[in-house]
C-alpha cells in the first residue's frame, strides 16, 4: 500500500517541467551578501549568550523536575 504512494511522490519530485523564469546571474552574490551578516550575528549572539542560555535551561529543567537549588 505504501509503495504506490512512494512512487507517486518520487515522480512528483523528479518531474521537471520547462521553466520560463529568469534569475539574475548575480542573485547568488546578493543572497550571499545578505545571509552572511545574518549568520555571523546569529553565531555571535550564540557564542556571547551560550552560558546564560545553558544556565537558564538548566534551572528550568531542574524546576520542572522538582529539584530547585534556590
Amino acid at each position: 500500500m505504501k509503495l504506490p504512494t512512494f512512487v507517486i511522490c518520487l515522480l512528483l519530485v523528479l518531474y521537471a517541467p520547462d521553466s520560463q523564469a529568469y534569475i539574475d546571474p548575480n542573485a547568488g552574490g546578493l543572497l550571499f551578501q545578505i545571509l552572511t551578516p545574518v549568520f555571523a550575528a546569529i553565531v555571535g549572539a550564540w557564542l556571547f549568550l551560550r552560558r546564560w542560555i545553558a544556565e537558564t535551561l538548566r534551572r528550568l529543567w531542574q524546576r520542572l523536575r522538582g529539584k530547585s537549588t534556590q
